[in-house]
């Protein structure tokens, strides 16, 4: 999930071949085109992985149906997962896992994580001048890895309902005791009644100098995880960060004031509540918090290499 340049140019020269059979892959309403080349997937069949990875796009679409006409080549990576701001020639994402045989669990926490990267429009950021990293983009990690716990838990009761293949139901309580198993890891919560914004301004430093700390990320996504499943339009309003560019160094509260005012208000009160969150404070989720705006004028991202 790391920005690191010099696997961007390698994972570019191996989906390339792939382009022009993914091109051939156009969306149907509502679906995003997915296509994954053959590689080292130990025991998984390409077309198993394709429909495990339809599934997670699936449970998250309806949500985002802005990017309903989306396409991804997955490729098999031992540096995944993370996905690629370059984009194949007919305009795909390029996405890198790294997951072999039939952990269909894994296959869909990685690939959740990254589909979540796409969300959230990830190619708008920027990063710093003097930085590989970009500001405040253990935030987007971190979210990233709530939506991908959130995902997990759908995906069993979709697969519950309704399974790529007959009898791959009986596999859709493994999605739900997968998540489980990862929130209740230790490091995933305070081991005291610290307030998390107490916590985060004695880790804001680490974050911002490193935004790949998981246990630190891990933390705050199982906070942002009870949100997202209990906050009305939660999911929708994740379509709306990282829209605007501008200038590095900005504080926080200036990054999620440019998503709340990119956003439409019935989607608000998920980002006042991680504003709250952050600074302390209590705030309704019916009621959107009173922001000031900056005006910084629109700036076109620099490229990334990588992003995971």
């Amino acid at each position: 999930m790391q920005l690191l340049t010099k696997f961007a140019s390698f994972a570019v020269a191996f989906v390339m071949g792939s382009a022009a059979l993914a091109s051939e892959q156009i969306p149907q309403s509502g679906r995003i085109a997915i296509h994954v080349e053959h590689g080292e997937w130990g025991t998984a069949r390409v077309q198993d992985i394709e429909k495990v990875l339809r599934s997670v796009a699936g449970v998250l679409l309806p949500y985002f149906p802005q990017r309903a006409s989306e396409r991804i080549v997955v490729v098999f990576n031992e540096q995944g997962p993370r996905i690629l701001l370059e984009k194949s020639p007919d305009g795909s994402h390029q996405v890198l896992l790294n997951v072999q045989d039939t952990r269909w669990d894994q296959f869909a926490y990685q690939f959740s994580h990254e589909l979540c990267h796409i969300f959230t429009n990830f190619e708008h950021r920027e990063i710093s001048r003097d930085s590989a990293t970009r500001d405040h983009q253990w935030f987007e990690e971190t979210l990233c890895e709530a939506v991908s716990l959130f995902a997990l838990n759908r995906l069993a009761s979709s697969w519950e309902r309704s399974p790529p293949y007959p009898g791959w139901e009986e596999y859709a309580p493994a999605f739900r005791e997968y998540a489980n198993r990862l929130l209740t890891e230790t490091h995933r919560h305070l081991q005291t009644n610290e307030p998390i914004a107490r916590w985060f301004r004695a880790n804001q430093m680490a974050l911002n100098g490193n935004p790949y700390l998981r246990e630190k990320n891990e933390l705050l996504a199982t906070r942002l995880l009870s949100m997202l499943e209990n906050t009305p339009g939660s999911l929708e309003a994740i379509g709306y960060l990282n829209l605007e560019g501008s200038p590095s160094a900005r504080s926080l509260r200036a990054y999620l004031e440019s998503w709340y005012s990119c956003c439409p208000e019935k989607y608000r009160a998920f980002i006042s509540q991680v504003i709250a969150l952050f600074e302390e404070r209590d705030v309704s989720s019916e009621t959107a918090v009173a922001l000031t705006f900056s005006d910084q004028p629109y700036t076109d991202p620099r490229p990334l290499a990588g992003h995971m």
